[in-house]
């Protein structure tokens, strides 16, 4: 169920439905390489977002770009809002899903640069005083045994950490119209090897992802094709769908939250 395409009336029976539960794809816009579109995280989280609710009852939120995505600055086409507004803008929104009737909200992240933001957004939960759950998931975390049967299916290990065969395969199955294989020099997807004595040490700095991949483009996508995006796509909407259940079946959380919120007043 899109939250965009309900009818008012049947909104509150969708939210029964659902069993109270939204999910919220959450991206960015930025590039993918030269062969891929802007919009791929879109597209993809939508998808995977849509077809996992059918399999498990839920409402999508509409896709919201609003990520971080800092570190493509340097390239055109991103959006990179501050990170004080994605912190703000996502509250507001998670504020107004609850608001509308829903206890809990799902947010599924089809973007790898979300990975340090939305748990820290998560974090800031207990200091709220929300009577509702938020909970974060990865698309693409896949267990050992998905990743090889991948790698398998493929005939690769190196499936790629942006804009590789894994994600050329899967924009190519769900937008075959947008990929321009010829537009794209594979040697900038190489690892620059920036900052490796700092990497080395366990350091982070927001500068890493930028010293190792400057053209905003990591992993060889030869070899991708549609056939591989469909199994890539299948595998994680069936993932998505028992997140879903998961979060369905938690009882626990709204009772700790309630609990917590009594004794943090």
């Amino acid at each position: 169920m899109l939250w965009e395409e309900l009818l008012a009336g049947d909104f509150e029976a969708c939210v029964e439905r659902s069993e109270d539960v939204c999910v919220l794809p959450l991206g960015v816009v930025e590039k993918h390489g030269d062969h891929l579109p802007l919009g791929t995280d879109m597209y993809a989280g939508v998808a995977v977002a849509k077809r996992a609710a059918e399999l498990a009852p839920a409402v999508v939120f509409p896709y919201y770009f609003l990520g971080q995505i800092a570190e493509a600055r340097h390239v055109k086409g991103a959006l990179a809002a501050s990170h004080r507004l994605i912190m703000d803008a996502l509250l507001e929104m998670c504020d107004e899903i609850h608001r509308n009737g829903f206890t809990k909200i799902l947010i599924l992240s089809s973007h790898g640069g979300n990975a340090f933001f939305l748990p820290f957004f998560a974090q800031q939960f207990p200091g709220l005083n929300r009577p509702y759950a938020v909970y974060t998931r990865y698309m693409h975390d896949h267990t050992e045994e998905q990743i090889e049967a991948i790698r398998a299916r493929i005939g690769v290990q190196d499936l790629g950490d942006h804009a590789g065969v894994a994600e050329t395969s899967l924009i190519m199955y769900l937008r075959p119209d947008l990929v321009r294989m010829d537009a794209q020099d594979a040697s900038e997807s190489a690892n620059k090897q920036g900052l490796k004595e700092v990497r080395a040490q366990k350091i982070f700095t927001g500068f890493s992802w930028y010293a190792q991949y400057p053209h905003h483009f990591a992993g060889d996508p030869a070899g991708a094709s549609a056939e591989h995006g469909k199994f890539i796509f299948d595998m994680v909407c069936e993932n998505m769908a028992d997140a879903i259940r998961a979060v369905k079946a938690d009882t626990e959380s709204l009772r700790l939250i309630e609990a917590y919120n009594r004794l943090g007043r």
